[in-house]
């Protein structure tokens, strides 16, 4: 299936391509054919349609998590937001960025371990660290959008 914004991408690739013209470090998204940038948004989306979310969602019947129903309180502003009938910048953003992560990091999707650091006799086997399938940018950007996001808040009743 080819990416179809609002079915199974958050954003297209044109949209992908204006955000990132702005952005530093954008190497494996620059010289990605069009294709791959598009299985990375809505392999990107379908990763961030697993989320547990804020909310609930418009519809039943709509295809992805987002619009939904409900507010967040955003630290930016220092105030809450209602969430709009259309998706959020924030997840927009975040489709952004966790494409380019998967395009950056091929095989990031596959569980296939790490190396520990071991050595017998010459040959040595040091410890290979594989990122995060959600990297920090991404979390930043998504945390006040999430469902249990304030599961360890503290709360005075008095």
């Amino acid at each position: 299936m080819a990416l179809l914004k609002d079915t199974n991408s958050y954003a297209t690739v044109i949209e992908a391509d204006a955000y990132f013209e702005d952005r530093l470090d954008v190497a494996a998204w620059d010289s990605a054919e069009e294709d791959k940038k598009s299985q990375a948004l809505v392999t990107a989306t379908a990763y961030l349609n697993t989320v547990v979310w804020i909310g609930y969602a418009i519809s039943e019947s709509q295809p992805l998590a987002f619009p939904r129903v409900g507010a967040y309180f955003d630290p930016r502003v220092g105030y809450n937001i209602v969430l709009p009938d259309t998706v959020p910048l924030r997840i927009i953003e975040a489709t952004y960025e966790l494409a380019y992560h998967f395009l950056n990091n091929d095989g990031i999707l596959d569980d296939t371990g790490t190396v520990t650091d071991l050595t017998v006799g010459q040959i040595s086997l040091k410890i290979r660290t594989n990122p995060s399938v959600i990297p920090n940018t991404v979390n930043k950007i998504i945390t006040p959008l999430l469902g249990n996001s304030n599961k360890n808040a503290w709360w005075r009743a008095n």
